[in-house]
């Protein structure tokens, strides 16, 4: 992933040497169960509306909407049933010029 990254600014005339990255997580935090904040992605997140519109198109969404539920509740960090935490990590890219 990282050389992907370097190439992509590299084209755009940024020194590899002028790019840093730090793998990063980000916490959501849902004041509802695990089901209640897939629903909440689904209409608010941006990634996970254009899965569920392309999974519509495929007949598909129910089984998206299942496997998210199941991912989110097996991931969900909070000891609160009716609370949803879940860790996204993700790779933190900063450029300098």
């Amino acid at each position: 992933m990282k050389a992907f990254v370097i190439e992509r600014f590299g084209g755009a005339g940024i020194p590899g040497a002028n790019i840093s990255f730090l793998r990063d997580t980000y916490m959501f935090r849902f004041s509802v169960p695990p089901a209640d904040a897939v629903d909440a992605f689904r209409l608010y997140y941006g990634p996970t509306m254009n899965a569920f519109d392309a999974a519509e198109k495929n007949g598909k969404a129910d089984d998206l909407r299942r496997e998210l539920v199941e991912l989110f509740t097996r991931q969900n960090t909070s000891p609160d049933p009716g609370r949803t935490d879940v860790p996204a990590t993700f790779l933190r890219v900063t450029v300098t010029r």
